[in-house]
């Protein structure tokens, strides 16, 4: 299946449908009948929403999602039907997949694109998606990391030159451990950039 553009599409601008959420949240049960509504959100505020209806047997079962394409500027209404299997785990219970609608690969997880009518495994589209974090430079991963830790302690006041914020009610062990983190990544992005400079031949870096 061909993506749209011909270039890698991000993995993270998909839908993504997990399966394993799917069972926890109860919109998938063996030997049940199942329907309802299922919703994508960010920053508390809905991304996309899909219909589903669901029968499964004790080991496999289909899934159809009903949701709109667009295609051509035009709304179009979409079914998706796809194909449950399981098999039985060595200490008892089963493991469930999906099987991806164009090459009926098992996943755990299934993927929508703008421009692609179903959900599918990623492996079927062409050009491979990517995360985003590969077309970043060496740099720039360390350095959303560090910003990364810093979103999970909440500080929105410390910057990239000096360590994070202590947050109010967090031990001083468990802080220690996310500033020694933080330390760590500062000192490989120092090395990172020294060895820049220096293929760039700065005066006093090679």
């Amino acid at each position: 299946m061909s993506y749209p553009g011909g270039w890698h599409p991000h993995i993270e601008s998909a839908l993504r449908l997990d399966l394993r959420q799917l069972f926890r949240k109860g919109a998938l049960r063996p030997g049940c009948t199942t329907a309802g509504g299922w919703h994508w959100t960010q920053d508390g505020e809905e991304l996309a929403s899909i219909g589903y209806r669901a029968t499964l047997a004790d080991d496999s079962g289909t899934l159809t999602l009903d949701y709109s394409q667009t295609t051509d500027g035009k709304r179009q209404p979409v079914t998706c039907c796809i194909d449950l299997v399981s098999q039985p785990c060595p200490y008892g219970g089963r493991r469930w997949y999906f099987l991806c609608p164009y090459t009926h690969r098992r996943a755990l997880k299934l993927y929508k694109w703008n421009g692609i009518e179903q959900f599918c495994h990623r492996e079927a589209i062409k050009p491979k998606p990517t995360y985003a974090s590969q077309r970043t430079g060496g740099g720039n991963r360390i350095n959303e990391q560090r910003w990364a830790l810093r979103r999970k302690l909440g500080d929105r006041w410390s910057d990239l030159f000096g360590e994070p914020c202590k947050p109010k009610g967090m031990r001083w062990r468990t802080f220690e451990r996310y500033a020694a983190r933080d330390a760590e990544l500062a000192a490989r992005d120092g090395v990172y950039l020294g060895r820049l400079l220096a293929r760039m031949r700065v005066p006093g870096f090679d």
